[in-house]
């Protein structure tokens, strides 16, 4: 391999930093719902935090945003750190009446239609090592719609404290 073309080349401010900075990285956790969604679901394990940190962002997606003219038909995500909520508002993904059922995504960028972006609870967003980070998927939705919601994500961002 030519010499121009070595991953990680230096200088680094000291020997370990390689190894501090593998230390303190932390990806971010998801979680996937298969198929139709028919019920709300508590409790869904994310992880366990390995260091100090907090949550920094919840992202949910959908292949099916599901469809009912009728009657309210919607999603939403309750992301908690041992037990106790961390958002003060949850994202939400909801069917707008008169569209088709489709992939849908909180991300700001996407610009769905049906969308409520996450806010933190910033009184309650930190971890430390070995708390419980978990969801419950909430659904809204009545006995039977024309098509269901399914295939459903959930992306936890997390920054370490350093």
């Amino acid at each position: 391999m030519p010499e121009d073309h070595r991953p990680r080349r230096g200088p680094y401010p000291g020997v370990g930093f390689t190894k501090q900075v593998q230390d303190v990285n932390l990806g971010p956790l998801y979680d996937t719902l298969s198929g139709e969604i028919t019920a709300s679901l508590t409790g869904r394990l994310l992880g366990v935090a390995r260091t100090s940190g907090m949550i920094r962002g919840v992202h949910l997606s959908c292949l099916a945003s599901g469809k009912d003219d009728d009657y309210a038909l919607s999603f939403s995500a309750a992301v908690k750190i041992n037990e106790v909520a961390a958002l003060a508002t949850q994202p939400i993904i909801a069917h707008v009446s008169g569209e088709a059922s489709q992939a849908k995504t909180t991300y700001s960028e996407a610009a769905d239609t049906g969308i409520t972006e996450m806010e933190l609870n910033y009184a309650a967003n930190e971890f430390s090592p070995g708390d419980i980070i978990s969801w419950d998927f909430e659904l809204t939705r009545t006995a039977s719609p024309t098509t269901e919601m399914a295939n459903i994500g959930i992306v936890v961002e997390l920054e370490p404290n350093i």
